[in-house]
């Protein structure tokens, strides 16, 4: 971190009336930005695993130039800029651009969207409590039969149109108990349920 910080000292040194001063504060009290699971699969979907190197070292460190992201990541810098442009269209990164007083170019320090993040978290988690209802709605309200050789699960209606035959080896069904099942989906529903109340 120590590093970082002396990197942002000289950029406002540079250009003092672009950053005020009180800014340095602003990083040094940075709090990292904790990455739930959900999200981080959601930024593999998006960005590939560059993208979840990139995004986890955003969410320790504040203001950081894409330079920086790519000699700490490893990550060839044309593919870096590539991956916060399109972070950036998702609204999950942001930026402010200041100008280097001795070589005249602009500089782009980007950071994490917290807000934004948060709201994805939590729409991904209530996408996925809505499923696991819908399957638990499911396995209560049916009755299924199995084949032991085929390890196929069929409902009572796709089994009666069968004969209670298995439909590949002509097998006789047996009755399946889905107990475990629904006592999983009810833990997890608990368990999903109790993680979304804390962001409420």
């Amino acid at each position: 971190m120590k590093g970082f910080k002396c990197f942002f000292d000289k950029i406002i040194c540079q250009d003092s009336n672009t950053i005020e001063r009180s800014e340095i504060s602003v990083y040094e009290y940075f709090e990292s930005i904790p990455l739930d699971e959900s999200f981080i699969a959601f930024i593999r979907e998006l960005v590939g695993e560059e993208g979840v190197a990139i995004v986890s070292f955003l969410s320790e460190n504040y203001d950081v130039t894409d330079e920086i992201l790519s000699q700490k990541t490893g990550i060839k810098l044309n593919n870096v800029r590539k991956i916060l442009y399109t972070l950036y269209d998702n609204q999950l990164v942001s930026y402010k651009r200041i100008r280097d007083k001795t070589t005249g170019w602009f500089i782009y320090l980007w950071r994490l969207n917290r807000d934004n993040i948060e709201f994805l978290v939590r729409s991904k988690k209530r996408a996925v409590l809505e499923k696991l209802k819908e399957r638990y709605e499911y396995e209560k309200q049916h009755v299924f039969f199995f084949c032991p050789k085929d390890k196929i699960r069929l409902s009572f209606e796709e089994a009666s149109e069968y004969g209670f035959k298995c439909k590949i080896c002509g097998g006789n069904l047996e009755s399946f108990d889905n107990a475990q099942i629904i006592n999983f989906l009810e833990r997890k529903i608990k368990e999903l349920e109790e993680d979304i109340s804390r962001y409420q």
